[in-house]
């Protein structure tokens, strides 16, 4: 197995060259105007007469180095609100006009001056801006109230909260061709946007505030979304639609994500410092996507869009750190890499998180047992580094790899007290994943691109008792290599046609080892699949219609079997503020996670990964419609869509159930009818937001009575709501979730042991007829932005479960050890835990 034990040293390693790398060449560093003066008096045989504190702490580029008096005096006012009087020939007054302020622009892909950005104010235009892309207005202006266009950038609003540097108000722009399919500009928080094919767009490094989120995390952030929900708190078990985690394709360029998270969901692999752009869909995606049955979460790396290059962070369960590196002219490198404290220091958050993804697991049976056995020295750690190099041969050809890497460790010992005996038990999971991309333009219609993606994943156990000589080797691993060309042709001004080839080679391994009794056993399944891809895509010449058909053909090479699947997704501007759109997809998954036994792998990560073989695993198929409506007027924004989904193919093991269906070899289908609601109203400074969701989710096993019951993750109603606040570089949060309690299935209480001498069972009674109480949890989020000269420092904290609300969420009943007596296990949710970071920009 890949280790990333020596990633830790790659932290380190980028930590020097965040202090140490040059950001700029000499000749374009600013320097002090009364420098500048200084040189041009010598230069010209003039001098400047000014008072030394109004230019103070000014400073400028450089003039050309042949340029006139006149030109390098105009240089400087581009640069700075001054005013040059000639008393004489050689003698010329300064003059700092104090009245203006000074606003630059600069493009968030390059970070580079932007010229010819109207500045209107009240329906009037104030002017362009110059080559330096900056331009002079009263001072008595709200900024919060003008409004920027470029017939290249994306227009938008003025804020009060821009960084104030050098005495210039910094602004940045967003190419159209990065947000031309946008039709709400900020959905939830600043950030997140909604595309006008219902799927979402989300900029980690423009993202505002959630509640209970300190950094840009994608994945937690989906829990304020309608149709997501995390019953269980983490982002291992993300639910779409009454789908399971396993039904979501999370791919981080292009490759699949086997792991999705640190500390076992408790926050998301993805290094928020990187700079990503997600794309978040969840029916009438592309054919492009395979897999994925319930959602795809599209993660891929974007050009640098930060006003800083590089940046430090630390919080209670981390230290980070990433950095921006030009190279050259024609390649640039990105590297972020992330260490736990874990082992330094114990905080709050962390013993909020262990106290809540421990329950039910080993390590608690231990700690909660008797007297001859303790638990101690627990370690745990996680890493994960990332990277990204970009190299442009010219500007029709360019080269991108990319590289991730992430683990996650537990070391815990078990103690026999009355003898000091020791047993160490390990747990060890990562996933490391490689991306290669190679993009030509032929031409302004027709380009083409080549990918190779690899996955590797591996979770790994090692369990030692310290009351017996039995050791258990438990070991899970995926091997997943992708090969993908696409093709885009510009047909004419309203189609565009996309077509491609995709081969993927999966390969799945499963290790069981017990000493005592000898027992070994292994399981390896290779599948092989060949997928064509034709799409169509069509925009009228209004814009107001767009529409996009596509057809994925899969083979499986292993089965001999071949399915198509078909995608549909249409988007129409019924008039300036409605907005109606219809999707439909059918898709296929053969790849699963089943649990063989709740304490599998210590009980912490008991799921693991199969391959389809079509009969105990058959391939799942989905079939799924949905029609919605959006509305958007004088800052409203209501959203929302009817859905109908039908899963086929699913396994019993599949569902974490923990009833009579436990241990069963069932397979069968569920079916979904949903209904989904967001309203949202900006406020000036204020962001306020609610959303719903309602759905009916049944089972269906044929071969089991009753044939029909309630989805395990059947919630029938949920929601999430909060109110933003961002009145400048102060930004806070408070929000929270509530959703119906997820079914459970009871016992009967007067006969709860069915024949317990010969054959001890729990006697349950149907399936999923009960359950829990309502979930509810409000969260809280503040931060501040202090800016420097040259940096800034962002400081805030964070706070879970701000009433510290006693939340169940799950329940179940099992046999005790003896299989005389009955457990009832009760699964709390995360207590109040508060987290604080802090970090340098610069």
């Amino acid at each position: 197995m890949f280790n990333l034990n020596a990633c830790a040293n790659c932290l380190f390693v980028t930590l020097l060259i965040l202090f140490g790398y040059s950001l700029q060449a000499q000749s374009q560093k600013k320097i002090e105007l009364e420098v500048v003066l200084s040189s041009l008096e010598r230069k010209y045989d003039v001098s400047f007469n000014y008072l030394s504190e109004d230019l103070d702490e000014l400073k400028v580029m450089l003039p050309e180095e042949n340029s006139s008096l006149d030109a390098a005096l105009t240089s400087i006012k581009k640069q700075l609100p001054l005013k040059f009087t000639f008393v004489s020939q050689q003698s010329i007054a300064v003059h700092r006009i104090r009245r203006v302020r000074c606003l630059s622009f600069y493009s968030a892909t390059s970070d580079e001056p932007v010229s010819d950005v109207e500045v209107k104010y009240q329906n009037q235009s104030l002017g362009n801006t110059n080559a330096f892309g900056k331009i002079f207005i009263e001072k008595t202006i709200d900024l919060s109230k003008l409004r920027f266009s470029h017939p290249n950038y994306f227009s938008r609003e003025g804020n009060s909260a821009v960084s104030d540097s050098e005495f210039c108000h910094k602004f940045y722009v967003y190419p159209q061709i990065e947000l031309d399919e946008v039709i709400i500009k900020q959905y939830l928080a600043k950030g997140i946007y909604l595309n006008s094919d219902y799927s979402l767009k989300i900029i980690p490094q423009e993202f505002g505030v959630l509640p209970g989120l300190i950094n840009p995390d994608v994945l937690h952030s989906l829990q304020y979304v309608p149709g997501f929900v995390n019953t269980n708190e983490t982002i291992a078990q993300i639910n779409v639609r009454g789908g399971t985690h396993d039904q979501n394709l999370v791919l981080w360029n292009g490759s699949r994500m086997y792991q999705t998270g640190h500390f076992f969901g408790m926050i998301s692999a993805i290094n928020p410092l990187m700079n990503h752009d997600i794309k978040v869909v969840k029916n009438g995606g592309s054919a492009f996507y395979n897999e994925g049955v319930s959602s795809v979460i599209d993660i891929s790396s974007r050009d640098h869009a930060q006003d800083f290059k590089r940046t430090l962070q630390f919080d209670f369960l981390s230290a980070n750190g990433s950095a921006f590196l030009e190279l050259n002219e024609n390649s640039n490198l990105q590297i972020a890499a992330r260490k736990s404290l874990t082992d330094v220091y114990e905080s709050p958050t962390y013993e909020g998180y262990t106290d809540k993804v421990f329950q039910n697991t080993e390590i608690q049976d231990l700690l909660q047992g008797d007297d001859n056995r303790i638990t101690t020295q627990q370690d745990l750690k996680f890493y994960d580094v990332s990277l990204q190099y970009d190299y442009a041969f010219n500007s029709d050809h360019s080269l991108n790899f990319d590289v991730l890497a992430i683990q996650n460790e537990l070391k815990f010992d078990e103690v026999l007290e009355t003898t000091s005996a020791r047993k160490r038990n390990d747990f060890e999971q990562g996933n490391f994943l490689t991306h290669l991309n190679y993009k030509a333009n032929w031409s302004e219609k027709h380009q083409t691109s080549l990918s190779f993606n690899a996955s590797f994943y591996k979770l790994e156990a090692f369990n030692q008792s310290v009351l017996t000589d039995q050791t258990v080797l438990q070991n899970n691993e995926v091997l997943d290599l992708k090969f993908g060309l696409k093709d885009s042709y510009q047909l004419s001004e309203s189609f565009q046609l996309n077509t491609g080839y995709q081969f993927n080679e999966v390969g799945v391994r499963n290790d069981n080892e017990v000493s005592s009794p000898e027992l070994i056993l292994i399981e390896k399944r290779v599948l092989t699949t060949h997928s064509g891809i034709a799409e169509v895509e069509y925009t009228s010449k209004t814009q107001k219609l767009r529409a996009r058909f596509g057809l994925r053909g899969n083979y499986y090479a292993g089965f001999g079997e071949f399915r198509l699947e078909p995608r549909f997704n249409l988007s129409y501007q019924a008039s300036r503020y409605w907005r109606w759109n219809v999707l439909a997809e059918v898709k296929n998954q053969t790849l699963t996670q089943v649990i063989d036994r709740q304490r599998d792998f210590l009980g912490v990560e008991k799921r693991r990964w199969i391959l389809a073989d079509e009969e105990d695993y058959p391939i799942i198929n989905s079939r799924q419609i949905e029609a919605g409506v959006s509305f958007t007027k004088k800052g409203w924004l209501v959203q929302g869509s009817l859905y109908h989904k039908i899963i086929e193919g699913i396994s019993a093991g599949s569902q974490g159930f923990q009833n009579q269906l436990e241990f069963l070899q069932l397979n069968g289908n569920y079916e979904v009818v949903g209904a989904e609601v967001l309203v949202q109203k900006q406020i000036d400074d204020f962001n306020l937001w609610f959303n719903f969701s309602i759905m009916n989710n049944t089972y269906d096993f044929n071969t089991f009575t009753p044939q029909q019951f309630a989805n395990n993750f059947e919630i029938t109603q949920s929601s999430a709501f909060g109110a933003n606040y961002t009145p400048g570089s102060l930004e806070l949060s408070l929000g929270g979730r509530y959703f119906a309690g997820r079914p459970t299935t009871g016992i009967d209480n007067e006969n709860p042991i069915l024949t317990p001498e010969t054959n001890p069972r729990v006697n349950f009674l149907s399936p999923n007829e009960q359950n829990l109480e309502d979930y509810l949890q409000i969260n809280f989020t503040a931060s501040y932005q202090f800016q420097l000269d040259n940096s800034s420092i962002k400081a805030g904290f964070s706070i879970l479960n701000l009433f510290n609300t006693d939340n169940l969420t799950q329940q179940f009943f099992r046999l005790d050890d003896t299989n005389a007596d009955l457990e009832n296990v009760r699964i709390r949710s995360l207590e109040l835990t508060p987290n604080a970071f802090i970090s340098l920009h610069f």
